[in-house]
Formats: structure tokens, sequence, C-alpha cells
């Protein structure tokens, strides 16, 4: 996806206020789907929500498919935050909003008579939608809410310092190399397959706890574009969810990398700069460049110049050795 923004929109960019429950629920039932080796990282998780599941999650999981835009009608824009205020404006989606979003969902016969209604613009199913959401929610995310919430917070705190220290275009380069950021375009993904502007309504800028990979949820009526991006790690102990993958100084990966350096894996789960590493890890930058030094020629990590910032990443082999 490419979304060129004008002067409107970057003096509208914005920081989403807080972790969003339904922008949390609608990527990890992306999440839930996917089997790269990316989303590795959420297979305890996943592995319990899919025993649990109730019969109506079936419809959550024919909107919210992997690798397919999120239909925005099932993340507004809403006055209030809250899994509650959300859910009340989704069951206030309008006919035709609703028909827009799902002009493009595949048929799928095995789905119930309200569901199968909804990308007509029948708008009478919304209700079991919303019950739907919430059964799913109390199922698979309110159990370890907070500690999700908390990961969010942490790097929403570390961009709301760059944006106030930096301004915009160091906060939009600074989710590189997931996003791509040459003013006045943004992309994601590897390839293009659709282009279109903010429409002066700005951009939101949201990091998710349940996503591998940057979405952009394009803009619906007046509501902004939102970015939603993978919230870094922070090396602290595990969450209620049961995936993270940090473990103590005495654990097997700290034994055989040290603490520091299997403590950077950890955090680089999604890539990041080398100061943003350092004040992770509560090192030096001259210290976070010499581990790096040594997880780079390890094959474990990649290194790459954007400007004046060093971004680091994991490579598919660092993943597979934290996952493990």
């Amino acid at each position: 996806m490419r979304i060129e923004l004008t002067l409107q929109d970057l003096t509208r960019v914005r920081l989403a206020p807080e972790a969003d429950p339904l922008t949390e629920l609608v990527s990890s039932l992306q999440i839930l789907q996917r089997r790269d080796a990316g989303s590795a990282l959420f297979n305890r998780w996943r592995h319990r929500v899919r025993h649990g599941l109730a019969e109506s999650a079936s419809v959550l999981l024919w909107l919210c498919r992997p690798y397919a835009p999120i239909p925005p009608f099932l993340v507004p824009d809403a006055e209030e935050s809250g899994l509650e205020a959300g859910l009340a404006a989704v069951a206030r989606t309008g006919s035709v909003c609703l028909k827009s979003a799902l002009r493009d969902a595949p048929v799928n016969r095995e789905l119930p008579a309200w569901a199968a209604a909804l990308p007509d613009g029948d708008t009478a199913g919304l209700p079991k939608l919303v019950q739907a959401m919430q059964d799913y929610f109390d199922l698979s995310l309110a159990p370890g809410w907070e500690s999700a919430r908390a990961q969010v917070d942490a790097d929403r705190g570390m961009r709301a310092q760059l944006l106030l220290h930096d301004g915009v275009d160091a906060v939009l380069t600074s989710l590189r190399p997931l996003v791509r950021w040459s003013s006045p375009v943004l992309e994601v993904g590897d390839g293009i397959v659709g282009s279109r502007g903010a429409g002066g309504a700005g951009l939101v800028i949201s990091p998710t706890y349940f996503a591998v990979c940057p979405v952009i949820v394009p803009a619906e009526g007046e509501s902004p574009v939102r970015l939603l991006y993978p919230s870094v790690r922070q090396a602290a102990p595990s969450t209620g969810y049961g995936r993270d993958v940090r473990r103590s100084p005495d654990t097997a990966l700290a034994d055989l990398l040290g603490p520091t350096r299997a403590a950077a894996l950890a955090v680089l789960v999604v890539g990041c700069s080398t100061s943003e590493l350092a004040a992770r890890l509560g090192v030096t930058p001259s210290a976070v460049s010499k581990h790096a030094t040594v997880l780079r020629r390890a094959g474990l990590i990649t290194t790459e110049r954007d400007r004046n910032a060093v971004l680091h990443s994991l490579t598919p082999l660092g993943s597979a050795l934290l996952e493990a």
C-alpha cells in the first residue's frame, strides 16, 4: 500500500492515545490465521485461543483474513476510547459504509445468513457481529490485556519523544525497515498493490501488540488514515499471553549469547535504531554497536543506515534461534 500525504495531512499526524482494543482484536484475528515464520512468536497464544473459539468466530475470521485489508468499519475512529465505545461505533455502521468496506469480501457459503448479508449493506446483523467481537475479546485478549497495553504504551512513549524533539519526519523514519517514508510518500509491504491519498484527514500512528508487519487502514469518510505497526517489545518478564520469548539471564539463550545480547535479540523482534536499542537495554549506544557487530557477524541481525539513523532487525536465523 502506498499513501501520499499532503502538507495538510502532515500537520495532522498524531500518535494513537493508547492501545486500542478493536485494533488489537482485528490484528489478532489475522495473526491467528497466519502460518509464516514471522508469526511464530504467537504460537502458544494461538494454540490456547483456537481451542476456545465460539462458532460465531468464523464470521470474524472471514472478515479479518490474513494478508487482506482490514475493513475500516471494524476499527472506527470513535470519539471515546475503549472496547465499549468501539463496539458501539461498529454497531452504528451505516449501510453504504458496510457495503463499501465488504465489496471485495470472498463468498463463504458456510456463513450464517445474518453475516452473509453484510456485504449487501444489511445492517440487521451488526448486533450479532458486535456480540461475536465481544466474545472473542473476552477469550483471546482480555487475559493479558494489561501486559499488551504496557508494551504499546512503551513504544508510544518512545515515538512521542521523537515527535516532540525531532518532528514528524523523524517518527516516520524511525519505523524503517518495516515502513518506508520518503516525503510525501509512505509505503508498506514488498510490492505496491494500491495507491491513494489521505484526503487531508491526516494520519494516526498506532503501535500494535498483535502484529508482525505494518498495515495501512485507508481513510473512511472524514476519518484519518491509520498506520498499524508492530510495537517494539520490551526486555521484560513474560506477559499474560504466554507468547513472549524474553527470559532471565540464567536461561540457555543468555548462557549462549550473554544476557545483553540475548535481551537485544528479544527487543529486535521488531527492528529499531541503535539509540532505541540502547534505551531498552539500559546500556550506552557504543556498547550496543559492539553487541550488534557480534550478532551481525553471526548472521542473527541485519543493519542498515537511513540518513543519520542505524537500524537493526532480526534475520530469519535470529528469529528461529529466539523462538527455539
